[in-house]
């Protein structure tokens, strides 16, 4: 019997014995969660746009809110996007970024589950059309340029898997060093989420022939705009 077997084995017949409920009695404790100060917070993302460039994303560095704007405007203009598939507007961390995006006469696709087939059909081939698709993102991981997506009400998983270009807008308060900080910081979050994701830049396979592909199971591109004073 392995020692991580064992241990898990030992604290459920330790819980059992005291009456506490066996999912909880098997549950390691978490770390403590980890506060990241401003000039700490300043390194991570130094490192996490390293990371994430090294993994084939773009990173796009803003200063603040309209700085974030014009970037994502930036990036859907040299993309020549004319439909976007766009998370719920309460689930971007920019508010005004759906309305800038319609003003440039771009339309926002924002996906919805009907419960008619028929609709379903119809709604899923609009969303399969889109150029682009615009997500916020629960946490970046500065030790892979790693970005973490929950899907729920608002946030469809197809908003980043289906279309070509993913832009994600993520606040550098969400930077974590590794997996472990976030989780620690941000389980509960994730926890209450039927679907999370960690993305590492385009989509990559080497399934057929053992050859690299990019854009086979995901996104071709994949574009990070870091906001630096947000949150």
């Amino acid at each position: 019997m392995s020692d991580s077997r064992t241990a898990i084995l030992g604290r459920i017949r330790a819980g059992l014995a005291a009456g506490v409920p066996l999912a909880a009695a098997a549950a390691p404790s978490l770390p403590p969660p980890v506060v990241v100060d401003r000039a700490d917070r300043a390194s991570l993302a130094d490192r996490f746009a390293d990371e994430a460039e090294q993994a084939g994303a773009v990173v796009h560095r803003a200063g603040d809110l309209d700085a974030a704007v014009e970037a994502v405007l930036g990036v859907l203009a040299t993309a020549r996007v004319s439909r976007l598939a766009a998370w719920d507007g309460a689930d971007l961390p920019v508010p005004q970024l759906l309305d800038a995006v319609g003003d440039r006469g771009i339309q926002v696709i924002e996906p919805t589950v009907p419960s008619d087939r028929g609709d379903l059909d119809r709604d899923w081939s609009a969303l399969a059309e889109a150029d682009a698709g615009l997500t916020g993102a629960a946490g970046g991981l500065a030790d892979t340029g790693t970005v973490v997506l929950r899907s729920g009400p608002g946030r469809a998983r197809l908003v980043w898997l289906l279309p070509p270009l993913h832009i994600v807008v993520l606040p550098s308060p969400f930077l974590y060093p590794t997996l472990s900080a976030f989780v620690a910081t941000r389980g509960d979050l994730v926890g209450r989420c039927s679907h999370v994701a960690l993305v590492t830049g385009p989509s990559r396979t080497a399934d057929i022939e053992q050859m690299l592909t990019i854009g086979v199971h995901g996104p071709k591109q994949v574009h990070i705009v870091l906001v630096d004073d947000a949150v």
